[in-house]
């Protein structure tokens, strides 16, 4: 039976856990070879061998998306593994949390060189391949805290993820001659380790589902099928978009 993205590779940063892993099962499952780009090598691993396990084809290396000579590495062994890549997903992220009169310029740079340069380099990492195979599909991960200025000690990861969006749009004008897609999902808020930041997660739950239109918690499921889209010959008309993903937390 064909599937939609049968003989494709794909490349998905911070795929060892959380939201990365269910994009990861999702296009593995539609037949794409995913590689698994991720610091953490163990939880990278695991998610490679799971999909192996459900007869997919999957391959964890372990990739620093800050370091330009770490993603150069990690997608010239993907090419050689799978011969090219199709399909990048810029997942990974990290999201510390202060007052944002304490951030130390250091860390506001930490965040920075994931979030965003981290994005640029993948990027510019697969475009000769995807180019030679007559296009490609780039997936960035930004958020709605972007939408809606998010106020909750996040001010170096909202801006990012601000930036996110501008690279998004940019990169999709660069890119569209070459027949890449170039699009953006913004997650609204899932239950995933990156709620831990907030003390009270009842209390954080309940203004959640307050402010949501469907009154339901999302679900990894949810990102992973909006993901597959953009991936997939669906979206082929469509590129340099913002496709928010919350259960109409914000509207934009």
């Amino acid at each position: 039976m064909h599937k939609l993205l049968s003989d494709k590779i794909a490349i998905i940063s911070g795929a060892g856990g959380g939201l990365g892993s269910a994009m990861a099962h999702a296009l593995a499952s539609e037949g794409a070879a995913v590689v698994i780009a991720e610091v953490n090598t163990a939880a990278g691993q695991a998610v490679a061998d799971a999909i192996t396990a459900a007869g997919g084809r999957a391959l964890a290396l372990r990739c620093d998306i800050s370091d330009p000579a770490s993603v150069q590495a990690t997608v010239a062994a993907a090419v050689e593994a799978y011969g090219g890549v199709d399909i990048l997903v810029n997942n990974a992220g990290i999201y510390p949390s202060r007052p944002w009169t304490e951030i130390p310029p250091e860390e506001w740079d930490s965040v920075f060189n994931v979030n965003v340069k981290g994005y640029f380099l993948c990027a510019r990492a697969v475009y000769d391949s995807m180019r030679a195979r007559g296009g490609g599909k780039i997936i960035n991960i930004s958020s709605v805290t972007f939408m809606q200025g998010q106020w909750d000690m996040l001010l170096h990861y909202v801006s990012s993820k601000g930036a996110v969006v501008g690279l998004t749009r940019a990169l999709a004008r660069e890119v569209g001659p070459d027949n890449i897609n170039v699009n953006c999902i913004a997650p609204g808020a899932f239950p995933t380790d990156a709620e831990k930041i907030h003390p009270d997660l009842e209390a954080y739950e309940r203004r959640i589902l307050g402010a949501q239109m469907l009154k339901r918690r999302g679900r990894p499921a949810d990102i992973a099928n909006a993901t597959l889209f953009l991936a997939s010959p669906m979206s082929d008309f469509i590129t340099g978009q913002v496709l928010v993903v919350d259960g109409g937390w914000v509207t934009h």
